[in-house]
């Protein structure tokens, strides 16, 4: 019953989506004079190109995977400032991970049961994509290019954030709490499928799609809360199960946010660069995508 009310939110939300983007569709055009519109209509064929299902969006992964690799090359004081949060709390939670999974261990009850089992979907490929795959093909057959968008920068934020989880799980091979061993066993580099637990690829994994869904939808007041407190509890469900350490979590959590927000960010810089005149810079609405990709 949980999973199906896991479905359930998944479509509502994305219904939610659609339809509130497919009103606004109609509301709009009269707001604007005959050249804007045609600005539009020029700019929305450059972007129908780019987000379809075809070569060149898979090619765009291994240029979207370099960028991302390359950019600590450009970082500034305030990209190491956040780099330096992220690691600090991250040895902070490792320093405490086996006495706040004492505590966990310890006040779980069946509330916090039925809301991990709830939550736990929103992490799971077999769940998520599937909607997902709905909502492009929505937007490929009604040709509304958002929900195409939105679909393709999802799925790309979901596999190159579950890349770079996996490519740390393997190298590190730590224990999961639910193995008994204390909290610092780590096997090192390897290629067995067991003691995978840093980072969570769960919590990785609902970050990425919940930050292309609220970089995105930024203008609606709800969405963000919504799909950031719903992967919230996605990654909180893993420790509740005793499947994760605090510290897996965050880290995971932490991947997936900003491997969505440098995807989101690199198309968002091409889509500016083709046109100096771009409708969210009349109206403001992708200059806060813009300032959201910076933050």
């Amino acid at each position: 019953m949980t999973i199906l009310g896991s479905w359930l939110v998944i479509f509502l939300l994305i219904t939610a989506i659609t339809d509130v983007s497919f009103a606004q569709s109609f509301e709009a055009e009269p707001e604007f004079d005959y050249l804007y519109r045609t600005v539009q209509t020029k700019h929305d064929r450059n972007k129908e190109v780019e987000f379809e299902l075809n070569r060149d969006y898979l090619r765009g992964y291994i240029s979207d995977i370099k960028n991302i690799l390359n950019s600590q090359l450009r970082w500034g004081r305030s990209d190491w400032i956040k780099a330096i949060l992220i690691a600090g709390t991250t040895v902070g939670l490792y320093t405490y991970d086996q006495d706040i999974q004492n505590w966990v261990l310890k006040s779980k009850n069946n509330t916090s049961d039925k809301i991990a089992k709830f939550a736990k979907p929103f992490g799971d490929g077999k769940y998520t994509l599937p909607p997902l795959s709905v909502f492009y093909l929505y937007g490929h057959f009604f040709e509304y290019e958002k929900a195409r968008k939105v679909a393709l920068l999802s799925l790309e934020s979901f596999i190159i954030s579950g890349i770079f989880t996996e490519i740390i799980k393997y190298t590190g091979h730590r224990h999961r709490p639910n193995t008994g061993e204390p909290h610092n066993t780590w096997d090192g580099p390897g290629f067995s499928t067991s003691n995978l637990s840093f980072p969570s690829g769960h919590s990785s994994s609902a970050f990425a799609i919940a930050t292309v869904l609220a970089s995105e939808y930024d203008d609606r007041v709800l969405i963000p809360p919504l799909v950031y407190g719903i992967a919230t509890l996605t990654a909180l469900s893993r420790v509740n199960e005793n499947a994760h350490w605090a510290s897996d979590v965050f880290f995971g959590s932490a991947v997936g946010y900003f491997t969505a927000k440098a995807i989101v960010g690199l198309h968002s810089n091409e889509e500016k660069e083709r046109s100096a005149v771009i409708i969210p810079v009349i109206n403001g609405k992708h200059t806060a995508l813009l300032i959201s990709y910076r933050f």
